[in-house]
């Protein structure tokens, strides 16, 4: 995020209209908020740049929308140091073309994404989250607990974690 901020930056939009949001990798424009702040603000004969195209559209629907917008508003596009007219055949062409290419690195992200988790996961590398407390603690817990010998709330106590970690099924394996 600091290389695009300072990349915007590079093209002349000042800091206060550099809108970022933070989290949210891979989602639609719905569930993000800084493309709405970052759209709000642009008026007739402005240009709206951005750094990367997927970092303004994760679709063709998303990016057919918001063009056909800016364009409705008199907003020119503008991607790194160029800028696009979604009026011009040539310029709606090529923004079309970067939508779709766009959404297939997207899909194609995804599928990568789970085909690298499964892998992962296969050659026991990927394990989910580990437990709090080691595996002797764990048998001591145990031992203790089914003796009566302590409460799980002086347990959870004395091992520094919470009550549900002490009762987790991870403690009675």
């Amino acid at each position: 995020m600091i290389i695009q901020t300072e990349q915007l930056m590079a093209l002349g939009l000042p800091e206060d209209r550099i809108y970022i949001d933070r989290g949210f990798s891979g989602t639609t424009r719905r569930n993000r908020a800084g493309p709405d702040q970052a759209l709000a603000p642009v008026w007739d004969g402005s240009v709206f740049p951005v750094t990367r195209f997927d970092r303004f559209a994760r679709n063709m629907a998303e990016a057919n929308e918001i063009l056909t917008d800016l364009s409705r508003r008199g907003v020119l596009f503008g991607l790194g140091g160029s800028v696009y007219d979604w009026n011009d055949p040539f310029g709606r062409l090529f923004l079309q073309t970067l939508a779709m290419v766009a959404e297939f690195e997207a899909n194609l992200g995804h599928t990568r994404t789970r085909e690298g988790m499964a892998l992962t996961k296969k050659n026991g590398k990927l394990k989910g989250k580990q437990p709090k407390l080691p595996e002797s603690a764990r048998r001591s817990i145990r031992r203790r607990y089914a003796e009566g010998e302590v409460s799980l709330a002086d347990l959870a106590t004395e091992y520094s974690v919470g009550r549900s970690t002490i009762h987790a099924p991870e403690t009675s394996r």
